[in-house]
């Protein structure tokens, strides 16, 4: 009779457990707030200080790879493994991508 009992509980720890560590990786995966401004005010709010960051030219509203998802999108002159560090995975619940473009030069005027 005890060796049932205690296969009981060890049955009800193990499902309280796993139903812990389920309920953990859920969070997890929504932990990315989803955007509660427009995309363009976050734009207006953030490009100063990402701008900042040694080898970025340019800051942009884009779109992430399904081409509907809007994001921000930082353009870099050269690769840079620290200065890409630099850069948030996400800004108000926007996704920031990063792309090397190159250097960037203001045209004439028209």
């Amino acid at each position: 009779m005890s060796t049932t009992r205690a296969a009981v509980c060890v049955s009800v720890m193990v499902l309280v457990l796993s139903s812990i560590v389920i309920s953990h990786q859920n969070m997890a995966q929504n932990a990315s707030p989803s955007p509660n401004r427009d995309v363009n005010d976050v734009l207006a709010t953030h490009d100063k200080e990402l701008l900042a960051i040694p080898d970025v030219v340019g800051v942009y509203v884009g779109t992430s790879g399904d081409d509907r998802t809007l994001c921000l999108r930082v353009m870099f002159a050269r690769k840079n493994p620290e200065s890409e560090r630099k850069i948030p995975r996400t800004i108000e619940g926007y996704r920031v991508l990063t792309e090397v473009t190159g250097s960037a030069r203001a045209l004439g005027k028209p």
